[in-house]
């Protein structure tokens, strides 16, 4: 094998076997149909995963719910390609039964926690006790959330919960598809939104306020499973081997995620 400067660190953090997978294979283009949860940790874990395997990723993005044409489920009813995916753990229970994945090959990757931001430039709000979250809903003129796992809770259990659903049904903005939250309130299209954190962080144009407090919080478990059949079959059970390595943990930490506990190297499921 040929090598290179990362070398010693991948085999060292049990990347060996990655790289094995791949080692007398022609590189593979990975189709992957996942969660915008994880698009801003992809944006260095897909580099330094095709740097480590020689293999490249096609990513389309969307929520994990939701009856958008972009959203996981219709992608899927819609049979676009895919070797595998990433998506909230309720979609992989609601999809599984069908058989579109190779439901031996789940893998936990990482917890996601609901956040909340303004756009930039607005006073920043707090936001971090009960009351406090009530005060800013109600005060504001525009509340965006998502069509995905964290829009659902916020719309269907979050406003009940704080006691001020029927206050704020006609001020609330659910963004479509796989746009983000942060997009919507970069452009001034409401005033205050909610979403999963490592969505709401990556965004331009946003402030990120913190997270909801852990009386309104839900967590939403993200899990990687490959495509029944997929044309890419080694380099599906590599990449999703590489999400659990020490690397792509820190990468998914970074973008304010929290990554599953490291497991042991699996090989084939029967």
């Amino acid at each position: 094998m040929k090598k290179t400067r990362s070398a010693p660190l991948l085999l060292s953090t049990g990347l060996a076997s990655l790289l094995t997978l791949s080692a007398g294979v022609e590189a593979s283009e990975l189709k992957v149909i996942a969660s915008g949860a994880l698009k801003g940790a992809m944006a260095q874990l897909q580099p330094a995963y095709e740097k480590a395997s020689g293999n490249t990723l096609r990513i389309s993005w969307g929520p994990s719910m939701g009856d958008s044409p972009e959203s996981i489920p219709q992608r899927i009813e819609h049979k676009e390609p895919m070797d595998l995916a990433i998506m909230a753990g309720e979609t992989l229970d609601l999809l599984g039964p069908t058989g579109v994945f190779d439901l031996s090959t789940r893998r936990e990757v990482a917890d996601s926690r609901i956040g909340v931001g303004v756009p930039k430039g607005h006073p920043r709000v707090p936001v971090s006790t009960v009351s406090d979250v009530r005060t800013a809903l109600l005060s504001a003129d525009r509340i965006a959330y998502s069509q995905g796992a964290s829009g659902v809770y916020i719309r269907t259990a979050l406003f009940a919960r704080l006691g001020i659903a029927d206050q704020v049904r006609h001020k609330t903005v659910e963004i479509q598809g796989k746009e983000l939250v942060g997009t919507a309130l970069a452009r001034g299209e409401a005033d205050i939104g909610m979403q999963q954190i490592s969505e709401l962080k990556v965004t331009p144009g946003v402030e990120y306020l913190g997270p909801l407090p852990d009386e309104l919080q839900k967590v939403s478990r993200f899990y990687a499973a490959m495509a029944s059949g997929a044309g890419n079959a080694e380099a599906a059970r590599g990449f999703i081997a590489y999400l659990n390595s020490p690397e792509a943990h820190a990468l998914l930490e970074q973008s304010g995620l929290e990554p599953a506990p490291l497991q042991p190297a699996q090989g084939k499921q029967p």
